[in-house]
């Protein structure tokens, strides 16, 4: 029995870091553009107050999560494509949860991953339901042995 956990990649391509680091910046701009309003409009002091305090404890830190989660994205692509090697996915568990009406339905797969160059450990997957997520069924896996990171997605050199 393996005792060792595996990470999910957080994986995303260049456009996709593209957007979230525009989003972030948007982020910041967003404080900038305020605090230049509250200053040049007839805003009552205590609106351009509040507006400021949710602006710095909410706005100005979630600018920043969102470019370090761009920063991971490209971390953990890079990783994957210099050290990751080719493993299979056996699904030991699944589970379907369904959110809300606006939102769809997000698969847990509880995974067995292994490999030639690649000890046995055990990792949880969360993405989009797929036919090929079903209990028992034997998925690719590309994992860099030395911390179990892990992505079912197939890797290739361009536009990753």
């Amino acid at each position: 029995m393996t005792t060792t956990e595996g990470r999910q990649a957080s994986f995303g391509g260049v456009w996709s870091r593209v957007l979230l680091r525009w989003c972030a910046i948007g982020c910041w701009l967003m404080v900038a553009g305020f605090s230049v309003m509250v200053f040049t409009t007839g805003m009552p002091w205590w609106a351009g107050v509040l507006t400021e305090v949710v602006l710095l404890l909410v706005v100005l830190p979630l600018g920043f999560v969102i470019w370090a989660d761009a920063a991971t994205h490209k971390a953990d692509t890079e990783q994957l494509l210099s050290n990751g090697r080719p493993a299979v996915a056996e699904v030991v568990e699944l589970e379907l949860v369904t959110r809300d009406a606006d939102s769809g339905d997000v698969v847990l797969l509880r995974l067995r991953i292994s490999g030639e160059g690649v000890p046995p450990f055990e990792a949880t997957y969360r993405g989009d339901p797929d036919p090929e997520h079903r209990l028992g069924a034997l998925l690719y896996a590309t994992v860099d042995p030395a911390d179990n990171l892990f992505t079912l997605r197939r890797l290739g050199g361009a536009g990753v």
